[in-house]
């Protein structure tokens, strides 16, 4: 079992092409245009974390509290 926090080649493929099964080239290529890093799953495929997705799209966490508050409020 996979921890909640990694995206697995099989969802990256999704993400990358709905309905389809992009090859691992073709998936590597949108992470990158993306700015999404990866890493190698040892089984051919790629795998990142949803917290680099989040980052490379400009996602911030729901408790990401340094986004909402400047430092001269405390």
């Amino acid at each position: 079992m996979l921890h909640p926090s990694i995206v697995p080649f099989e969802t990256l493929q999704e993400l990358c092409r709905p309905g389809e099964h992009p090859r691992r080239a073709t998936v590597e290529a949108w992470a990158k245009a993306q700015g999404i890093p990866l890493k190698l799953d040892g089984k051919g495929g790629v795998w990142t974390t949803i917290e680099a997705v989040n980052y490379a799209l400009g996602v911030a966490a729901a408790n990401d509290d340094r986004a909402a508050y400047d430092s001269d409020i405390i």
